[in-house]
């Protein structure tokens, strides 16, 4: 199984289109290929939608959008233009509401133009510009990339997933400890070893759930598009930059509860 990592780091380049849906006037016909080019993820704040939704999945909730670059209160002949829709969070798009694109010589980063990584960077759960980067700084206050609701959904995921994955570390180490010890007092300690085989099943049980709680944070929701408006075969698939930061997590059956 693969989650997503205690936090998402700005990618090093930019997130490529891989889609390209038949135009149309109805540009939330292009949710499904949006929400697979950027990973179910804002493509500026980094919240994914399980950070917004939890693990049952949130489409049809209202809690991310079509983002429009070129606002359509501007230019209406661009609001079916995929190449000008983004995705993006609830959030971040009441946030920016129709400020220009341009304003006193700075202008709004395009996560598909421009290297998220090159102008941002992870501060503890917060997402700060770039020192003396103007247009990072315009960006991040137009979009308020650390609105104080954003940095708590990130500091949840991430205290969730490090305790669980030193949890997942500890737990099968003291489960062999315990069951070398329960080995030694089988024939001669039956009551303790009654005492120990009810300890393991209890570690057993802790670390299933651990594993649980983990798979809460798969980085595909469960809700995620089978098809979507693309002529040819879609790619279905997450961006590289978000894959290469996924945790790969084995099943405790299979590991006892190793990562």
């Amino acid at each position: 199984m693969k989650t997503l990592p205690p936090l998402t780091h700005p990618a090093k380049a930019p997130t490529p289109r891989r889609h390209s849906p038949a135009p149309t006037r109805r540009w939330s016909e292009y949710r499904a290929c949006l929400r697979w080019d950027f990973g179910f993820t804002c493509a500026f704040c980094l919240l994914h939608e399980v950070d917004l939704f939890g693990a049952g999945g949130g489409e049809g909730l209202g809690g991310t959008t079509v983002e429009h670059r070129i606002p359509r209160s501007q230019d209406r002949d661009q609001e079916g233009d995929y190449e000008n829709c983004l995705y993006a969070c609830r959030f971040c798009n009441r946030a920016r509401s129709t400020a220009e694109v341009e304003s006193r010589g700075r202008r709004l980063l395009d996560p598909t133009q421009d290297a998220w990584g090159a102008h941002f960077h992870v501060a503890g759960d917060r997402l700060e510009p770039m020192p003396d980067d103007g247009d990072a700084d315009y960006t991040h206050r137009t979009y308020d990339l650390d609105d104080p609701r954003k940095t708590r959904r990130r500091r949840a995921r991430r205290l969730v997933i490090e305790d669980r994955l030193a949890l997942l570390q500890r737990l099968p180490g003291e489960i062999r400890e315990l069951l070398q010890l329960a080995d030694e007092l089988k024939q001669r300690d039956l009551r303790s070893f009654s005492r120990i085989l009810a300890r393991i099943g209890s570690l057993r049980e802790e670390s299933r759930r651990t594993f649980q709680d983990l798979s809460g944070f798969a980085a595909v929701p469960v809700d995620a598009p089978g098809s979507c408006r693309c002529e040819d075969e879609p790619e279905l698939g997450l961006p590289a930059w978000l894959e290469d930061q996924l945790l790969e997590i084995q099943d405790e059956e299979e590991s006892g509860g190793a990562v």
